[in-house]
């Protein structure tokens, strides 16, 4: 048994190690009489969603003793979620400690975003290093695929956990520029970790 299946619990997201089991796909395309007949699978589904409707509410009403709730609900502003690495936020530049963008200006992450959010404009320093004299993300167009982040190989671009802020009533508020999008590494350190873990193995 290796570490992992000893925990009850994901190390990442949390999540009981038995539902994130693979799970058994009917190949069969043809319907069965049971799905053919429809009203029985409706009823079904009223049933699920009946039940987890009862239970939500039960546990909102009367909370077992002790327990402020017992339902999944956040009480957003005054609560925030923790966030797992996986979650794809905002898209940032990664900054060094010195404060310049690691971005070398290939030009990967705009050639492959499929909605064209980002646009660059390279320049070079006195040392020979190509590096982005503008770089522009319309985030009224960026789809959070994390194309970008895959794609560039310095790591200078990662989907951080920023969820807050994204809509706007003004457009021209959600055209970030450089300044704009450079983070700190230290402070996506843990999205880092995470894509060096999954892109370094064959694992789609």
């Amino acid at each position: 048994m290796t570490d992992l299946e000893g925990k009850m619990n994901h190390p990442m997201v949390g999540v009981p190690l038995d539902k994130l089991k693979p799970k058994k796909v009917r190949k069969q395309i043809d319907l069965t009489l049971w799905e053919k007949l429809y009203v029985p699978e409706v009823l079904r589904g009223l049933g699920i969603t009946t039940k987890h409707f009862a239970s939500n509410m039960l546990g909102f009403v009367k909370p077992p003793k002790g327990k402020k709730r017992s339902v999944f609900t956040v009480y957003y502003p005054e609560e925030r979620v923790t966030l797992p690495a996986a979650y794809r936020g905002r898209p940032v530049l990664v900054a060094r400690e010195d404060g310049t963008e690691k971005c070398v200006a290939c030009g990967l992450c705009e050639k492959i975003c499929p909605a064209a959010a980002i646009s660059i404009v390279a320049g070079e320093r006195e040392d020979s290093e190509r590096y982005p004299l503008t770089y522009s993300l319309d985030m009224a167009r960026c789809v959070y695929c994390g194309y970008c982040e895959e794609v560039c190989p310095k790591e200078a671009i990662v989907m951080s956990a920023e969820y807050e802020g994204l809509a706007e009533r003004d457009r021209s508020q959600l055209l970030y520029t450089k300044e704009r999008l450079l983070r700190s590494e230290e402070s996506v350190r843990g999205r880092i970790e995470y894509i060096r873990r999954i892109y370094s193995k064959c694992n789609y």
